[in-house]
Formats: structure tokens, sequence, C-alpha cells
């Protein structure tokens, strides 16, 4: 886990400086082409003197001249620097994000794990539930098949169904248990421990279990 959290500050950090450094090289392409206008100015208001032959004014012609070469040839070199650092930066962000993603599947991984764990639990506890529910089950039965022990019900019928006692079981179980399984009623998914399907959703090696779906 540390090893995946360093990985992702070095790799936003790479990205940051990176940032940095295309802004940087737009600024100086701001600051050529403003040399550029400069020299181009420059240039205009010696024109007519220096073509008169005025000394001063060639001087400062041949100056804009060379300094807006220079402008010129440096927008150029700019804009091939920044082409190169928007490419560095595209890779850094794609490493920065890969980085994110492996510490967020690490940390996923612990959790699924963990609810793998409770799963096992689930599976315990309903491996418990079906023995005990068979048990009654059988005893209803029983109870149902001896004569002249039944209740009678309001219409003064034997209750053979509250003998049974489905409706008290549904009626001592939480409210959970009766709404989150009604979408699932009829599902054809073969019966197994909950620990393994549930490994086997996350893709993540099968976990032992003496538990058995009821």
């Amino acid at each position: 886990m540390q090893g995946l959290e360093k990985q992702v500050a070095e790799t936003a950090k790479t990205v940051e400086s990176w940032k940095s450094n295309v802004k940087a090289i737009e600024a100086q392409i701001q600051n050529a082409h403003s040399r550029l206008e400069k020299s181009e100015a420059h240039r205009k208001r010696f024109a007519l003197d220096a073509s008169l032959g005025n000394t001063a004014a060639i001087t400062e012609i041949t100056k804009a001249r060379a300094e807006h070469a220079a402008a010129s040839g440096d927008i150029q070199d700019l804009a091939t620097a920044l082409g190169e650092a928007n490419t560095r930066l595209i890779d850094a962000e794609g490493e920065a994000k890969a980085a994110r993603s492996n510490l967020s599947k690490f940390a996923a991984e612990i959790l699924q794990r963990q609810r793998i764990d409770l799963a096992g639990q689930i599976d315990t506890v309903i491996a418990d539930f079906a023995r005990l529910y068979g048990e009654y089950s059988k005893l209803g039965a029983e109870i149902v098949n001896m004569p002249d022990v039944l209740p009678l019900n309001l219409h003064g019928m034997s209750n053979a169904e509250g003998a049974a006692g489905a409706r008290r079981i549904r009626a001592a179980v939480p409210k959970l248990l009766e709404q989150v399984f009604q979408s699932a009623a009829h599902d054809e998914q073969k019966k197994e421990p909950l620990a393994t399907t549930e490994a086997r959703f996350w893709n993540l090696a099968p976990v032992e279990t003496t538990a058995k779906a009821a």
C-alpha cells in the first residue's frame, strides 16, 4: 500500500512539474511575439530616415531586423519545445492515472477480501438456519400427520398451515429477509456458498469454506 501511495504522489508531482514547464514555455512564446511586434514597429519608425541615408536610422533598422529574426527563430524553437512538453505532460498524466488506478484496485481488493470473509460467516449462519429450519419443518410435519391434535382455524377447520409455522417464521425474521430476496425468487443460479460466488464475482481466488449452500 505504501509503495502504491508513494507512486501516486511521485507521478502527481511529475504532472505538476510538466504543467509548470508548459506554462513557462507559453510565457516565453508570448514574450517572443511581443519582441517581434516591437521590432516591426521599430523598423517602420526608422524606415524613412534610413532610406534617406541617415546613419543612425540605418543602425536602428539593422538592430530591429536582427531582433525580428531572433524573435522569429525563438517562436519556432519554442513551438517545438511546447509540443514536446505537452507530449511529456500527457505521458505523465497517463502514468499518474495508472498509479491512482493501481492504488484504488489494491484498496478495493482489501475491502473485497473483508467482504468475502463476512460472506463466509453468512454462509455459516445460512447453513445453521437451514439445519434448524429443517428440524423445525420435520417436527411440524410430524405434528400435522398426527390425528386429532391440529388446532382449528376461525372457520372450524383444522389449521394445518398454522401448525407448519411458515407464517410465524416469516414474522420472526428481520424485515430485510422478507424483502431483499423477492426479485431473486425465480433465479435459476445454482446453489453455492456465498463466499465462493462473492470471490468469483470479484475475480479473486476462491476461499476454502466448510459451509454449504442451503
